[in-house]
């Protein structure tokens, strides 16, 4: 009979070989195992990754976040900058079905400064698959797509075409139980014999519950007969309950400073800082022929969630530009978002208005209406198997 440490071994081993992460020697065949266990040094090799696998299911880490969003509490969250526009902007979304779900959404600006001012969407959706297309008034198609392969992961593909060119990515998702690796292709092509195109790697690493590290990597060749570059970044993120702490360093000496800390249930800070250590971003200098000088700019910004279903985000950055953005619910189906950034230097200053519209079609309503009423396990129930 198996001791309770050796079941503990195998039920780890079982876990671990399913994501190819397990005992090597145990996942090839009796022979080759055999001749592997003879061979001076393979045999070490194997052992010790085998060891090191088992402490790394032991030690209870979970699948960390992706490397790009290393910084993303303080980016995506806090500060308001995506969250700030120019002009007039409304977003009507329509809900057709629950599940599968289908969706349409109009997008109308005005004065945003660009020639894009009409963009119409649909999105597609199950448990497994999602399907993303838009088309705007100048004739610009977006589409982007994804489909859940196992448990562990994820291809999605994106495309963008105008009278411009067309472009091309294509992604794959890789959750692991202490990692997370991106593999990703954009314009990928095979003329001439040689490959173009840009080859991404992000990857990161879980060491402890709370630091997590990274590395990315860039490999691209614009064209055949064009020389190959490449590029690679390192990145670190340490968190607790309270606080998070990011940064991203480059190898053209590009660095991302970020810090996030939650002062009450409501109120959360952050501080981000950019930095040009080589100084070689600054092309105006450089053009001029003054040498190059590092250079970095820092943001500091707050986000308050009031009772009342509003947000207010507000941030200030070294050069004194400041920006707000405050969101509210007006309607419970219809967000209000007023945005402006005001720019001392320049002496200029921004304003935005967006409305977000959500509306339901009559069986969806009637759908939800009931969900809203009945009990737990009549709507995970509903959910699950609902009637076609």
């Amino acid at each position: 009979m198996e001791t309770p440490e050796e079941l503990r071994t195998e039920q780890i081993q079982n876990s671990l070989i399913k994501l190819g992460l397990g005992n090597l020697s145990k996942a090839l065949p009796s022979s080759a195992t055999d001749k592997i266990r003879t061979t001076p040094g393979i045999s070490h090799v194997l052992s010790f990754y085998d060891r090191l696998a088992a402490k790394r299911a032991a030690s209870g880490l979970t699948t960390p976040i992706k490397f790009e969003d290393f910084t993303k509490e303080v980016e995506k969250e806090v500060l308001p900058t995506l969250y700030m526009s120019q002009g007039l902007r409304a977003d009507i979304n329509q809900t057709l079905n629950i599940k599968p779900m289908f969706n349409v959404m109009q997008s109308f600006a005005v004065g945003n400064g660009r020639d894009s001012n009409y963009n119409f969407t649909t999105i597609w959706g199950t448990d497994r698959h999602f399907l993303r297309g838009g088309l705007d008034n100048e004739l610009n198609v977006n589409a982007h797509g994804a489909t859940r392969i196992s448990d562990t992961i994820i291809s999605r593909f994106q495309a963008h075409a105008s009278d411009k060119g067309a472009q091309v990515v294509l992604e794959t998702d890789i959750a692991g139980p202490d990692f997370f690796l991106n593999l990703r292709t954009m314009n990928p092509s095979f003329l001439d014999s040689k490959f173009s195109g840009i080859l991404g790697l992000n990857f990161s690493q879980s060491i402890t519950k709370r630091l997590t590290l990274g590395l990315g990597g860039t490999w691209q060749r614009q064209q055949a007969e064009y020389p190959a570059s490449a590029g690679f970044e390192l990145g670190a993120r340490y968190a607790t309950e309270t606080y998070i702490g990011s940064g991203i360093l480059t190898a053209q000496g590009m660095a991302t400073l970020g810090f996030t800390q939650k002062l009450t249930d409501k109120v959360q800070a952050a501080v981000s800082t950019q930095l040009d250590l080589t100084g070689m971003s600054n092309m105006a200098a450089l053009m001029a022929g003054e040498p190059p000088t590092p250079s970095g700019t820092t943001v500091a910004g707050v986000k308050v969630d009031f009772p009342d279903q509003s947000t207010v985000r507000a941030q200030i950055d070294s050069t004194g530009k400041l920006g707000f953005a405050v969101d509210r619910f007006v309607a419970p189906t219809v967000k209000m978002t007023i945005s402006s950034e005001l720019d001392h230097v320049k002496s200029t200053c921004k304003i935005g208005l967006g409305l977000q519209i959500e509306s339901q079609s009559e069986s969806v309503a009637e759908t939800m209406m009931k969900l809203q009423t009945a009990d737990r396990d009549e709507a995970r129930k509903f959910m699950a198997d609902p009637p076609q």
